[in-house]
């Protein structure tokens, strides 16, 4: 009777486990097609014209060149490139990039265009700020990332000279 119990017991808690996950797998799912759909709206938006076309495009311009930052630090982050400071400035220019892109919501969501033309002298400003900010920090971590352009000289000269080494190693042996 007892094994019978334990096994009906760990029958339970797996059968919880599994819903538990499989609905966290679920919601994660939800989310992303959430966000592509969101995306879509907004690119699709963005090929208007007028004040809504302009928020849209402004809202994507944020998204691209903060994602293009997350890109250029997980790459430097995987060759093994000096990032210095840029994980913490870039999660705070994270967090800014949300708060403009909160401003351009609520701007977007105003049916008056006049209103929405005069409201987006501000956000049109700190957008521009927050992305010419990103491509900086995309700079730097290219530049930190490549080579010395002395350096690549001297491996190319170092490279040369192993060539002829090799080269004339086979002449001697072969003649």
């Amino acid at each position: 009777m007892g094994t019978l119990m334990a096994v009906l017991a760990t029958l339970a808690f797996c059968s919880c486990a599994v819903l538990v996950v499989g609905r966290v797998a679920v919601r994660a799912v939800h989310r992303r097609v959430l966000r592509l759909r969101d995306r879509a709206v907004l690119t699709a938006r963005a090929h208007g014209v007028g004040p809504a076309a302009e928020v849209a495009r402004l809202r994507r311009e944020l998204e691209r060149s903060l994602n293009g930052a997350r890109r250029a630090l997980a790459a430097s982050q995987a060759v093994g490139a000096p990032v210095g400071d840029v994980r913490s400035l870039l999660a705070r220019l994270e967090l800014a990039g949300r708060s403009v892109d909160t401003e351009l919501q609520v701007l977007e969501a105003q049916p008056d265009r006049a209103r929405v033309a005069a409201g987006l002298e501000g956000p049109r400003a700190r957008a521009a700020l927050i992305s010419s900010a990103a491509a900086q920090l995309v700079d730097g971590l290219l530049q930190a990332a490549g080579h010395d352009a002395a350096e690549l000289g001297l491996l190319h000269t170092a490279c040369t000279i192993e060539a002829e080494a090799l080269r004339s190693t086979k002449a001697r042996a072969g003649g």
